[in-house]
């Protein structure tokens, strides 16, 4: 017997919020897939750029590669943002440790690789640099400032020559 819609019960109403669709791509993946594809634009790019790259393995450690320049090996630390806050865009540069943040310092890493999605722009940041445990960037040249505009797709620090603090080996 075939049941006709009058008799069929009705079907729920969405409530708002709850079943909307993500406005943007941005809030459809969670934080670690994001930070997931960050990485990935920096190891292309880095290939590119002439350089080894090693991934460690697992989430310990709190760089996510190793870059070989061929002069010595650069503990890189990934963060990348879709934020444009005030013109400018902020990248932590600082981990989660008992649940309270901390500042990434040279005994962890030696570069943080910013990556800005919507203007497909990488700043590479000597972890001496990083004063704060925010990055803030103005890649429009903000009257606000323009701190880390030197860094602005900053290859070629990683190719120095001089070796100011070795990693060492042993």
């Amino acid at each position: 017997m075939e049941v006709s819609d009058d008799h069929a019960a009705p079907k729920p109403v969405p409530r708002p919020g709850k079943t909307r669709p993500p406005t943007n791509i941005r809030h459809s993946r969670p934080p670690k897939r994001r930070g997931e594809e960050g990485e990935l634009v920096f190891m292309r790019r880095a290939i590119a750029e002439g350089f080894a790259v090693a991934k460690p393995w697992g989430d310990s450690e709190r760089y996510d590669f190793i870059l070989d320049s061929g002069v010595r090996l650069w503990r890189v630390q990934v963060r990348s943002t879709d934020y444009e806050v005030h013109h400018g865009f902020a990248v932590h540069a600082s981990v989660r440790i008992n649940q309270a943040s901390v500042r990434l310092t040279a005994r962890d890493v030696d570069v943080i690789a910013a990556y800005l999605v919507p203007k497909d722009l990488w700043y590479i940041v000597p972890i001496e640099a990083c004063t704060c445990k925010n990055l803030w960037f103005f890649p429009s040249k903000s009257p606000k400032g323009s701190k880390f505009e030197k860094y602005r797709e900053a290859w070629d620090y990683l190719r120095a020559t001089a070796v100011a603090n070795p990693v060492s080996l042993t």
